[in-house]
């Protein structure tokens, strides 16, 4: 639809519903475990909250970059104006994935769960379900799309909240000491900690349907709050209820133990309903950002110009069902393997670099243009991008390189380099004959449209 372009409608508390949702998957059940068999406890939601600490730093530069350049493209504008037009669109591409890898993680805890509590089911007919519906509920628009996101992941943290607190209530007597315990793999927990926010920033390709493209970094900012409350208090239910975790570390549904120990039959039921909760944010956030952001791509012509078309209710409807059939499959082939966490360390590994890259920018945009203005400014610069840097490169390798599934092999490295080849083939070599092949197409059409 030429002329036409994304709609600016959403307001502040879809900002922070959608960066809310997008971190608050089902996975991040398992990963408070992990957590909390590393800490030794008690202590993992202490671990938590310092891991928050480290994403409002990363999120800080978010803020500053999306003031500087409000854009559906978000980080590939950011980089190629910090950097330059290739290495932004190798970046671009390879963390456009991202939001297929958490899906489709997502997709197979989400199965597991629903086929625990009705085993008739195949899980995977849930997964297939849910992701169908999501679809379906974008292709209406994103007005729509934001009531589900936002009346979905207010529902998800308010009731994981009370849920945890009837948990600690009628848990074992609460025991101070341990909560303070710092333990030899405290640290370890606190990079896996970290994992739990991961997402939170997925919400700035919307920028360009905001009323006011500042809600972006003030929802990011009230969203990992808000995460962080409602995990923090999860993992301090989880772990008074379970005080040796690493009895659970095989298991899929911890959420629907600390629900059964709260309420009984009706807190299983709840903490059900919360996962397909979480599965909605995750799924329909996830597709509502992402296809924006490949819609941005396809516009300036990064990508197959089909993506770039917007149906009747100004959706990118083909990036948009393109990205969840992609999803779906891959949602098949984890859930056939059951090698969900080889995806997850590579999302992770790929969210790090992406937070690394991002003080690279904020530093490279403060040299190149010290005059533009910035609504938003990253934390106490330079000191702060300057860690966030160091940290984050750090927690990718660690992501990257940690061995899963047979043998000691880093999948997740294998996965995402085999990834950043492919990209960068595409960027050197196809885009450039792609770009031509549409030179030399539209100069013949217009020599067939003169008149002889």
């Amino acid at each position: 639809m030429a002329g036409r372009g994304l709609t600016k409608v959403l307001p502040l508390r879809t900002a922070v519903s959608t960066s809310a949702g997008l971190a608050s998957a089902a996975i991040n059940f398992l990963a408070v475990v992990d957590v909390a068999v590393n800490v030794g406890g008690r202590s993992a939601w202490l671990a938590i909250m310092v891991a928050g600490v480290l994403i409002l730093m990363a999120a800080s530069n978010f803020s500053e970059l999306n003031g500087l350049f409000p854009s559906a493209a978000s980080i590939r504008v950011w980089a190629r104006r910090g950097l330059n037009d290739q290495v932004s669109l190798v970046a671009s591409l390879v963390y456009a994935t991202t939001v297929v890898f958490v899906i489709a993680a997502d997709g197979f805890v989400l199965g597991h769960v629903f086929h625990a509590a009705v085993g008739g089911v195949p899980g995977i007919l849930w997964v297939v379900l849910i992701l169908a519906a999501t679809a379906a509920i974008n292709l209406r628009g994103i007005k729509i799309a934001g009531v589900v996101q936002d009346s979905n992941a207010f529902f998800l943290l308010g009731t994981l909240v009370l849920i945890s607190l009837i948990a600690i209530w009628r848990g074992p007597q609460l025991d101070i000491g341990p909560l303070f315990h710092f333990g030899s793999h405290w640290f370890e927990g606190v990079a896996l900690g970290v994992f739990i926010f991961v997402g939170f920033e997925w919400v700035s390709p919307l920028a360009e349907e905001f009323h006011d493209a500042r809600a972006i970094p003030r929802g990011m900012y009230i969203a990992l709050g808000l995460i962080a409350i409602a995990f923090g208090l999860f993992a301090l239910a989880l772990t008074d209820i379970v005080p040796h975790p690493s009895q659970l570390a095989t298991s899929l549904i911890p959420q629907l133990i600390v629900g059964r120990t709260a309420l009984g039959a009706l807190g299983f039921w709840w903490m059900a309903l919360i996962t397909l909760t979480t599965a909605m944010t995750t799924f329909n956030g996830g597709l509502v950002t992402a296809s924006r952001f490949v819609y941005a791509l396809a516009r300036e012509r990064s990508l197959p110009s089909a993506w770039a078309r917007l149906n009747a209710r100004l959706v990118p409807s083909s990036a948009l069902l393109g990205l969840a059939t992609v999803a779906l499959g891959l949602c098949v082939l984890v859930y056939v393997t059951g090698e969900y966490e080889v995806l997850i360390n590579a999302g992770a590994g790929v969210e790090s670099l992406m937070y690394a890259l991002t003080s690279v920018l904020v530093f490279s945009l403060r040299r190149r243009e010290p005059h533009r203005k910035r609504p938003f400014h990253a934390f106490w610069y330079p000191v702060v991008p300057g860690f966030v840097a160091l940290i984050f490169l750090g927690l990718a390798v660690g992501a990257l390189t940690t061995p899963v599934g047979t043998g000691n092999t880093p999948w997740a490295l294998v996965f995402v380099g085999g990834l950043t080849v492919a990209a960068t083939i595409y960027v050197v070599f196809g885009l450039p004959k792609k770009r031509r092949q549409e030179v030399l197409a539209r100069s013949a059409k217009t020599v067939s449209a003169d008149p002889p």
